[in-house]
């Protein structure tokens, strides 16, 4: 049976399906950069508040060391 890309994250989701493991499976879809970056956002928006901080935290010390 062949999902959309929405059913298969929502799928994901229903399951408890951790982050990483959607998000990864996000960058495998062969599909548009936007239809991506929209199914980030449905899978981001139902984590917990601080799940979503913890990563924001992350990407944050991340993106302030320097570069070089």
């Amino acid at each position: 049976m062949f999902l959309s890309p929405k059913c298969e994250v929502e799928r994901m989701l229903s399951r408890r399906c951790p982050f990483d493991v959607i998000e990864d499976r996000i960058n495998r879809m062969t599909a548009s950069d936007d239809l991506k970056a929209a199914l980030w956002l449905l899978a981001w928006n139902e984590q917990a508040v601080i799940e979503r901080r913890r990563t924001i935290n992350e990407a944050l010390t991340l993106a302030s060391r320097p570069q070089g």
